[in-house]
């Protein structure tokens, strides 16, 4: 009966602990979009390559996208739709350096210049690190609980 005992409050202490480190950890978050401006991605850092999307309206207008970081503002370029018909534009940008970005977009066409945006952007300056966790696997789990190695497998009696 103590074997079985053990044996059960070991799985519902694991089922808890287990509940409580999928509730914990960070959810992956998928394109930034504010008023028809998208940043593709998540996890942003420092020159990795993102994609910037404006919903134009029209064929014949063109997107200024621009970047501010702190004080200094500087174009990433002007995006034109496609082809004749499509009402979206996109840009690449690849940012140089970690902290807050502001992306800002002005549609100009048909004599108006119209403002899009903005969307803030945190870059860090790496990738966010697991802390040496192999983050969504079973190894993962019992390397935050501090079972490694051969003491995955032992035995509980």
């Amino acid at each position: 009966m103590t074997n079985i005992r053990k044996a059960g409050l070991s799985a519902a202490g694991f089922a808890a602990i287990s509940a409580t480190i999928a509730i914990a950890a960070p959810f992956a978050t998928a394109d930034t979009t504010v008023n028809g401006l998208t940043v593709s991605g998540s996890g942003y850092t420092v020159g990795q390559t993102y994609t910037i999307t404006v919903v134009t309206g029209s064929p014949s207008v063109s997107a200024n996208v621009f970047d501010t970081t702190g004080s200094s503002t500087v174009s990433i370029g002007t995006a034109t739709p496609a082809s004749g018909t499509a009402t979206t534009a996109a840009i690449n940008w690849t940012p140089t350096s970690a902290g807050t970005h502001h992306i800002t977009v002005t549609l100009n066409g048909a004599g108006q210049s119209v403002p899009v945006g903005p969307v803030d952007i945190t870059v860090s300056a790496t990738a966010a690190s697991d802390n040496g966790l192999d983050t969504g696997s079973a190894a993962g789990l019992l390397k935050s609980l501090g079972i490694t190695g051969s003491s995955a497998n032992a035995r509980v009696s």
